[in-house]
């Protein structure tokens, strides 16, 4: 049945589209795609890039060039009559158009919109062709210049053919075609509106105009028409510009994003024909922070939590459709986050639509990240790039802060070769530049924050550059990159005590985590799940405890490409809260936990289900995340009860063999999960059902996503059981990484190999009589690993040879490997495999002996035959 107000918001739209005469398509489907890496054409649709598979296997050796984009289109001849543009919403990073040959126009930037005017090169009444080269080669005089992240090459968003009348808003500008509304003074009583916007006479005759604003309120009711003649001449462009009062107006924010409506018309005088329309939704909020207060939207105190967002996702590169803009959004608020920040750069239009009307704050930046160019070439493209942001999104009441750098000190100061005076000159222009960058913000939008993110360096406060916007974001990573989790609330405290007047954002924090890598015991650069949590559970409360710290942006929402890091999936950033594919990491129900007002509850361990106490007598910890006070945890016939703390109730359970039906609940809502228990004393006796797999040199399990096959922890060998006899675990940098964090070659499974146990002896099973197979893992960790054979050498050779690396395998005392030297016979960084065949009386010890420097073992796997 349909209301009156449906057939009113029918009709409303219907008028819209029968008088309207701007035609606006999407011309996103089969274009002819070459590059200068392959020559070959296929046919592909926009949204796309080239990068979406190699920046994922040949790391930072990925595609940077330029790819050409072809396509016929044939032009009616009435089209004469209009004008006929090309609309891009994004590609990266250096667009030329062509038609016919004739280039229409160029733009640098990969990360906001753009439009070209294509009416004078067509051809009408025939078919055009339409060419379109994209660049992402690096060039010093566009940001990014360099950051942890892929600079996808591409056409990586929608693409529109936009026909209007010859008489039009104009377009063709850095704004590309958005008007302007400006909310100066808002309050509960009323609110100051302005709508300005261009228009331009294509047509050959003055024309008297009637120009109109019709403002709709959040319920689609009509407000108000505003109208004015304006006479325009062939050629000239004038901006128009209406004001008005809302009194008692619906405020938007995050519990209520209420939005309302503006239509722009233009019409002839004395004519009800529309010429050419445009529309936009706005809000009307106010907002200030302080270091007493925090942040005050509509004169009452949040805190911001959220997360930071990179665009890309798994086998798409960042060529993603609405749709996943849409769910990633969605799934943000479900977490509870009332704050994005779009890092490290404008993301696509439709992602401020979504924050508008879900209710999620937003700091969006430009990507100047990490290094600047001392040219006027990149400070003017910088400066080109803020006011295409601003412009285009300045009508977003989600958006609060404008962002003016990132990091932009860091490759100076880890730049070992720069010299003084480089570094000087390098400080000079970086301050300049947020100078102006500041300049200009304010100049287009002097009601919103600026802000920067910096890194942990007092370079920032040294220079003088972190008192150039309102407020500053510091990305801290204590208890990952710098020790110690209790260092975050001492840095954030010195910084407060010396700099009492300036309102602290956290713009960045968190540490990687590997779903398939869980443990008990976590440790810095583990990468276990159990790790990100401990470390987010810590800042979520030291963030709370301080009052001018009035925000903070996880790292990251979902892991992202970054071609040159390595760690346990090469070529990947994990500190998402979310994996690449968006399947949810235990972190995120923690901060549900931690920031949702309905009640939930959740049993951590998704991918924990698999436990391996040493006997009944150890402990098993169960994690369960809630806002209740109170949980009931039923497994199988019996009931235990935990308080909540920080979201967190830890129930510590003596569980028999088997599996184990979990139930937690706070008397509202409950939630399940099943779990197999496995004693380790009893894998050895019970070897002819399943087989033994240890991850050697760590104390993490790991989990094969392929297999399902869970290698276990490692443990020193003992009477009757089985384990390591000698050696210690492998540390190629001893404040870090346990293992070495290098991409090993020839497996999927990286972290199985990139920790070890060098130096070992001997790995025993006390296994009965019977036929096995033992299979051993190995890896070089070492760059320089020498490829030398020790036949011929002496004792004083060997020893001089860096590097060198040999050993035998012997398992019950007969040499089944001679000489093994993983650089020499498989590569360094390279996953080895090699089974053995065993037949043994007694128990079974895989012995190394070493012929020079030190044996090491990643993994063992041994099975009953």
């Amino acid at each position: 049945m349909k209301t009156a107000y449906h057939l009113f918001v029918l009709s409303f739209f219907l008028s819209l589209n029968l008088f309207a005469q701007r035609n606006i398509q999407t011309i996103n489907s089969a274009w002819e795609f070459s590059s200068e890496k392959n020559e070959k054409t296929e046919i592909v649709n926009i949204p796309h890039t080239w990068n979406d598979e190699d920046a994922f296997r040949d790391g930072k050796e990925y595609f940077r060039g330029k790819g050409i984009y072809q396509k016929t289109l044939f032009v009616p001849q009435e089209w004469q009559q209009q004008q006929a543009f090309l609309k891009f919403e994004g590609s990266n990073q250096i667009t030329t158009v062509f038609v016919n040959d004739k280039k229409i126009g160029e733009h640098r930037g990969g990360y906001t919109g753009f439009v070209f005017d294509i009416s004078e090169a067509l051809n009408y009444g025939e078919a055009n062709q339409l060419r379109i080269e994209v660049d992402n080669a690096h060039n010093t005089d566009i940001p990014p210049l360099d950051a942890d992240f892929n600079f996808y090459g591409g056409i990586y968003r929608d693409l529109q053919l936009i026909l209007t009348n010859k008489i039009h808003f104009e377009l063709e500008n850095e704004a590309t075609g958005n008007m302007i509304i400006k909310t100066p003074d808002v309050s509960a009583e009323n609110a100051q509106v302005t709508f300005e916007s261009q228009i331009v006479n294509h047509s050959e005759t003055t024309k008297n105009l009637q120009v109109s604003v019709d403002i709709f309120s959040p319920e689609k009711q009509k407000i108000e028409t505003l109208s004015k003649q304006v006479q325009l001449s062939p050629a000239e462009n004038k901006s128009v510009s209406f004001s008005k009062e809302i009194n008692h107006p619906e405020l938007w924010s995050p519990d209520a994003p209420s939005l309302y409506y503006a239509v722009a018309k233009i019409s002839e005088e004395n004519s009800e024909e529309i010429l050419d329309e445009i529309d936009s939704k706005f809000g009307l909020r106010w907002f200030e922070v302080s270091t007493e207060k925090g942040f005050v939207l509509n004169g009452k105190p949040i805190k911001l939590i959220g997360a930071n967002r990179h665009q890309d996702f798994k086998g798409l590169g960042n060529a993603l459709p609405n749709k996943i803009h849409k769910s990633d959004y969605k799934t943000i608020k479900e977490m509870g986050a009332n704050v994005i920040r779009t890092a490290h750069y404008p993301q696509d239009p439709e992602v401020y639509k979504i924050c508008d009307e879900l209710g999620l704050l937003v700091w969006t930046e430009v990507p100047v990240i990490n290094d600047v160019t001392d040219t006027d070439a990149y400070h003017d493209v910088s400066l080109k790039m803020q006011r295409e942001q601003i412009l285009q999104f300045y009508n977003h009441p989600s958006i609060v802060m404008w962002g003016l750098m990132n990091e932009i000190f860091i490759r100076l100061v880890f730049n070992n070769q720069i010299t003084e005076e480089e570094k000087t000159a390098k400080i000079k222009t970086s301050v300049e530049l947020a100078e102006k960058l500041e300049k200009e913000t304010k100049r287009l939008d002097p009601d919103r924050l600026t802000v920067m993110a910096l890194h942990e360096n007092e370079l920032y406060n040294e220079s003088g550059i972190a008192d150039i916007p309102d407020v500053i974001g510091w990305n801290l990573y204590f208890g990952w990159y710098s020790p110690g989790l209790d260092s975050f609330g001492e840095f954030l405290d010195d910084q407060h005590k010396r700099y009492p007047d300036r309102p602290l954002f956290i713009s960045e924090y968190g540490p990687g985590a590997d779903s398939r890598i869980q443990t008990d015991d976590p440790k810095p650069w583990d990468y276990s799940e159990s790790y990100q949590l401990k470390l987010h559970r810590s800042y979520l409360n030291q963030v709370q405890e301080r009052d001018f710290v009035f925000g903070m942006t996880a790292w990251n929402f979902a892991d992202f490409g970054s071609s040159f890091r390595q760690d346990s999936r090469p070529y990947i950033n994990q500190k998402g809260l979310v994996n690449i594919d968006r399947s949810k990491k235990d972190i995120y129900h923690y901060y549900q936990a931690r920031l949702l007002e309905e009640a939930f509850i959740y049993i951590a361990g998704k991918n924990y289900e698999k436990r391996y106490p040493k006997d009944q007598n150890d402990s098993i910890t169960i994690t369960v995340f809630s806002n209740a006070e109170e949980v009931k945890l039923k497994v199988d016939d019996s009931e235990f009860t935990s308080e909540v703390d920080d979201g967190i109730a830890v129930f510590e359970l003596s569980l028999s063999e088997g599996k184990h039906q979990l139930t937690a609940t706070d008397g509202t809502v409950s939630h399940s999960r099943e779990i197999e228990v496995k004693y380790r004393k009893n894998l050895v006796p019970e070897i002819d059902q399943n087989a033994i797999m240890i991850n050697v040199g760590t104390h993490v399990n790991f989990t094969d996503e392929i297999t399902g096959e869970t290698w276990i922890s490692d443990q020193e060998y003992s009477d009757g059981s089985f384990g390591y006899a000698g050696g210690e675990v492998y540390q190629k940098n001893s404040s870090k990484f346990q293992g070495t964090a290098s991409d090993i070659q020839g497996t999927e499974d990286d972290p199985l190999f990139q920790t070890m146990r060098e130096g070992i002896e001997a790995y025993k099973f006390d296994v009965k009589e019977g036929n096995y197979r033992v299979t051993l893992l190995f890896a070089e960790p070492e760059y320089n690993a020498s490829e030398e054979n020790i036949y011929n050498l002496s004792e004083a050779e060997k020893k001089e040879i860096s590097g060198l690396r040999s050993f035998d395998v012997k398992i019950n005392g007969k040499t089944l490997s001679r000489d093994f030297n993983l650089a020499r016979d498989f590569g360094r960084l390279r996953a080895v495999e090699i089974s053995y065949e065993v037949i043994t009386e007694d128990g079974i010890s895989v012995e190394f002996k070493e012929n020079s420097g030190k044996a090491l073992l990643s993994g063992i796997k041994l099975e009953k035959l």
